[in-house]
């Protein structure tokens, strides 16, 4: 950026100098935006929603080469969760927004973002809410608590072959999730999950690649026994059938 002393503002015309004024906002946050996208942000400063997006696209386009590997972007993009700013002004009026559905006795989904390598959604549950046992086919997933409190539960699928429609999973998780934290899942890890709210949540999910009809139509809903399958002190592994 070109650099300006006091004889350039002097210069300016009254009608100019607040022309620029008014712009500056505007400017910070395309300044902000190509910063992360180009890595000079620091490591820890917290980041606005628009550079927020741009690091993730450029995360998430990797997808498309021989070397893609999806612990390393989920562990890049639970980062840059971690440094967004959840006082945002798109994400403040998003959270207004979805609490237009309180009191309508469901989980409730508001769009975000939605691009060729990933989209981001908000969800919002109120207390007891639940999202039952489902998988994310051939998906990664990242999920930051934006507010409130929530339980979830990972799993893996095994490979051992049961009856027709029972699988064996591996419970590897089990979190409650608060404000600020964040939780992942690749498409051969962790890719089975549930939650249910303790209190009113909100929370922000970023899906690569995003759901398309193929990926819907591969989805799976589960019914897992809570009883460990395993016999005690092997690791938690229950049986669950194919809705």
């Amino acid at each position: 950026m070109d650099e300006y002393d006091r004889r350039h503002f002097i210069r300016t015309s009254l009608p100019g100098f607040l022309g620029l004024t008014m712009a500056l906002p505007g400017l910070n946050a395309i300044a902000t935006r190509a910063n992360a996208c180009n890595g000079r942000l620091a490591e820890k400063q917290p980041i606005n929603w628009d550079a927020f997006l741009e690091a993730v696209e450029k995360e998430a386009s990797r997808q498309h080469l021989d070397d893609w590997n999806e612990a390393a972007y989920v562990a890049r993009a639970s980062l840059l969760c971690s440094r967004l700013n959840l006082k945002d002004e798109h994400l403040l009026k998003a959270f207004k927004k979805a609490h237009r559905g309180l009191g309508n006795k469901r989980v409730d989904f508001e769009p975000l973002e939605k691009q060729r390598d990933f989209h981001v959604t908000l969800l919002q549950f109120e207390k007891e809410e639940a999202i039952p046992h489902h998988n994310h086919p051939e998906m990664t997933g990242v999920i930051l608590c934006a507010s409130g409190k929530i339980e979830t539960k990972n799993y893996d699928l095994l490979p051992d072959k049961m009856e027709k429609d029972h699988v064996l999973l591996q419970e590897t998780n089990h979190d409650f999730l608060k404000k600020g934290v964040v939780s992942s899942l690749t498409s051969k890890k962790r890719n089975i999950h549930w939650l249910q709210a303790h209190e009113t949540t909100q929370l922000v999910d970023i899906f690569a690649p995003p759901y398309n009809k193929e990926r819907i139509e591969k989805s799976s809903w589960f019914d897992v026994d809570p009883e460990p399958f395993s016999e005690k002190g092997n690791p938690r592994i229950h049986k669950a059938k194919k809705r």
